[in-house]
């Protein structure tokens, strides 16, 4: 017997349109992102993961996708 777990997600990658696609430039568009953004506190943080896909036009790109507990959908018991 399994319980769900409420939870949250969100992908960041780097605009298709964006010229230079490399793993740094991600990386400095997802701290930019984020620090634009409400906080996550670590303590509802679940798992970080990382992924690329190729593009129609041949192009690697990848994003990173968040995994959050989201407190207001705790239930209590």
């Amino acid at each position: 017997m399994s319980t769900g777990y409420p939870c949250k997600h969100f992908s960041i990658g780097l605009p298709t349109a964006a010229e230079d696609q490399s793993l740094t430039a991600l990386l400095q568009h997802v701290t930019q992102t984020l620090g634009e953004h409400d906080s996550i506190s670590m303590d509802d943080l679940i798992t970080i993961s990382f992924g690329t896909e190729i593009g129609s036009d041949a192009i690697t790109r990848g994003s990173f996708t968040v995994v959050f507990a989201d407190p207001e959908s705790r239930r209590t018991e």
